[in-house]
C-alpha cells in the first residue's frame, strides 16, 4: 500500500482504480478504509484515492509544528499533486470540512465537491444558529477537559453517543472501541479547527463555482443538520440528497444509499466534463 511523506508524517493511502481522479476524506476517529464499499462500486470507472488522515488508522500521528487543519491541508494538496489535472473531491465530517477548505484554497484543482455533514461549526453562529453552535461546542469542551484530564475513555464515550446514539460505545467490537479510545488524542487537536475559518470563511466559499453535492441523514444531530442548512444558504445551486433514517454515520450505517448518491453525482459531473471539453475543442 501507498505511502507518502508530507512534512514529517508518513501518510498511509489508498489508490485503486482507473478513470477521473477522486480523492476522499473520513470522519474522526477512523480510516480511509471507511470507503472500501465505495471503493469497490466505482473503481472500474474511477481512481480513488483515500488517506488516513493525521492520527489515524496507519499514518503517523501530529508532530505538532504545523496547525493540524493546515497540516491536513496540505496532505490532500500532496496527494492532488500526484494527478495530472483536477479532481472530485468527497469529504465526511472532518474530511468534508478539510475538502471545502482545499477547495476554497485551490478552486482551480477541484471539480466537484461533494460534503457528507462536513464539521464546518465556525459557520453556526454568524448564520444566527447560536443554538446549535452552542450545543456542540459543549460537546467539544467536554472532550477536551476529559482528554486532558487523562480520561480519554470517558472522551470517547461521550463522542461517540453524542453522533451515534446512548450506549454506542459500548456496543462497539473491543478492538473498534480502542482504535477510537486511542484516536481522542488527535480528536482533541482537531477539535478548535472546527469553530476556526482556516481559509473557509463565508466569503471564500460563496466563490466556488465547481457542482457541489450535500448529503446529510434524516435523524442527524441539530448541529450537523445546521452545517448543512447554512451551506445550502452559501451555495443555493448545489444539490441536496438526505438519507432517510440515517443519522451523522450515514457512509457507515448507510452505505448503499449514500454511495449511490456519490456514484450518480460524480458519473453526471464527469459526463459533463468530458462534453465541456469536447465543446471547447470544437471550432
Amino acid at each position: 500500500m501507498p505511502h507518502v511523506s508530507v512534512r514529517g508524517v508518513n501518510v498511509f493511502y489508498r489508490d485503486e482504480g482507473a478513470g477521473p481522479t477522486v480523492v476522499l476524506g473520513h470522519s474522526s476517529t477512523g480510516s480511509g478504509g471507511q470507503w472500501r464499499p465505495l471503493l469497490e462500486r466505482l473503481s472500474s470507472r474511477f481512481r480513488l484515492i483515500a488517506p488516513d488522515h493525521i492520527g489515524y488508522g496507519r499514518t503517523g500521528p501530529h508532530p505538532g509544528d504545523l496547525p493540524v487543519m493546515e497540516h491536513e491541508k496540505a496532505i490532500v494538496a500532496a496527494l492532488i499533486d500526484l494527478v495530472p489535472g483536477p479532481v472530485h473531491l468527497v469529504g465526511h465530517s472532518l474530511g468534508g470540512a478539510i475538502m471545502a477548505r482545499v477547495a476554497a484554497h485551490a478552486p482551480e484543482r477541484v471539480r466537484s465537491l461533494t460534503m457528507i455533514e462536513p464539521t464546518l461549526f465556525h459557520l453556526l453562529a454568524p448564520a444566527g444558529r447560536a443554538k446549535e453552535h452552542d450545543e456542540i461546542r459543549l460537546v467539544a469542551d467536554r472532550v477536551i477537559r476529559l482528554v486532558d484530564a487523562g480520561d480519554h475513555e470517558e472522551a470517547a464515550r461521550g463522542f461517540i453517543e453524542y453522533w451515534v446514539g446512548p450506549g454506542a460505545y459500548d456496543a462497539m467490537e473491543p478492538r473498534v472501541r480502542g482504535t477510537v479510545t486511542i484516536g481522542m488524542a488527535k480528536l482533541r487537536a482537531e477539535w478548535p479547527s472546527g469553530f476556526e475559518e482556516w481559509g473557509a470563511s463565508v466569503q471564500a466559499l460563496s466563490a466556488l463555482r465547481m457542482p457541489i453535492q450535500l448529503i446529510a441523514g434524516t435523524e442527524t444531530t441539530p448541529a450537523a443538520r445546521a452545517v448543512v442548512d447554512v451551506l445550502r444558504g452559501i451555495w443555493p445551486e448545489a444539490q441536496l440528497a438526505q438519507i432517510a433514517g440515517a443519522g451523522h454515520m450515514s457512509p457507515l450505517t448507510h452505505p448503499q444509499s449514500v454511495n449511490q448518491v456519490i456514484e450518480i453525482f460524480l458519473e453526471a459531473q464527469s459526463g459533463r466534463n468530458q462534453v465541456n471539453r469536447q465543446g471547447a475543442a470544437s471550432p
